[in-house]
């Protein structure tokens, strides 16, 4: 995350803890543009607890599988750009997807990130056993 991004994690780490007087307080505090990331924030969060995370997965993985059959540097610079422009909910799920199934299986890794790798993958298990 970029480090003017930074803020809004210690801001929602701090806030947390606060009670309401002082989460009133320290929304009252901050700036406009701040207050605006905050909100689209929290519409962002609203709307991903009703996203079926598996079918994104689905969706996002098989994004990456074409991209992999690109061949030339240029050529998928330019196909990632499009998508941007055209339809950027693929690039969404392509890169939750590439963060998700492709992180590492060592120690330390979020354990709710490796609940829903684990559950992706008994997923396209059963897809692949049913065919």
């Amino acid at each position: 995350m970029e480090a003017g991004n930074d803020w809004l994690l210690k801001f929602l780490s701090a806030f947390a803890a606060m009670s309401e007087n002082e989460r009133d307080a320290a929304l009252d505090a901050l700036s406009p543009e701040s207050r605006d990331a905050l909100l689209a924030l929290a519409e962002v969060r609203a709307k991903t607890a009703e996203t079926d995370l598996i079918g994104v997965l689905d969706d996002g993985h098989g994004g990456l599988e074409r991209l992999y059959g690109v061949t030339e540097p240029s050529d998928l610079f330019a196909v990632i750009n499009l998508a941007v422009r055209d339809r950027p909910e693929l690039v969404v799920d392509a890169l939750f997807a590439a963060v998700v199934v492709h992180r590492g299986w060592a120690h330390g890794h979020p354990a709710a990130i490796l609940a829903l790798r684990e559950e992706w993958i008994w997923h396209v298990h059963e897809q692949i056993s049913g065919l």
